[in-house]
């Protein structure tokens, strides 16, 4: 190992596992494929089917303003997926009321802006309470949704069809 990596990997050491500051995360990001948990959280009104989309905030380095489906990094710190869960759901969609779900789709490994990661893509069912204000047909999307979330919404509508025509 040369002295440069020795220093490197001591600073790295320096750090906790969990939440690491942005640029350090970034850096990290571009060189290993991240794992993320992706909840594609829809409504089914009669024959219509409804995504509920985030905005990313408007000082996000690669998605400026875009919208998404929710979606986290699995920390080292999370204990199981249903802990990535459990945190995603309360930081991304504290307010919103699940009537079934999630349910594992596939798994969609992508190039985007920060890197490569691997996604484990599931659905959630929403109550039909009037709570999200933020849906989509998803028959008609906007054209400002971050576009590798395009195929994973298409798949996660698909299942969702499907299984509830099962």
């Amino acid at each position: 190992m040369t002295d440069q990596h020795a220093d490197l990997c001591e600073k790295l050491g320096a750090f906790e596992p969990g939440i690491l500051p942005h640029d350090v995360f970034h850096a990290v990001a571009r060189l290993v494929v991240l794992p993320t948990f992706v909840v594609v959280p829809l409504l089914q009104r009669g024959d219509r089917v409804f995504v509920s989309l985030q905005k990313r905030d408007a000082s996000d380095p690669h998605y400026a303003s875009l919208l998404h489906p929710a979606g986290t990094v699995i920390r080292p710190t999370d204990t199981s997926l249903s802990a990535t869960y459990a945190r995603l759901m309360a930081s991304e969609l504290p307010e919103v009321k699940v009537r079934a779900g999630p349910v594992f789709v596939y798994t969609a490994h992508d190039a985007i802006a920060r890197g490569r990661e691997i996604s484990l893509v599931h659905w959630v069912e929403l109550a039909d309470d009037g709570t999200p204000s933020d849906l989509f047909d998803v028959d008609a999307l906007p054209s400002t949704i971050v576009e590798t979330d395009y195929p994973r919404i298409a798949k996660a509508v698909s299942h969702f069809r499907a299984f509830d025509a099962g």
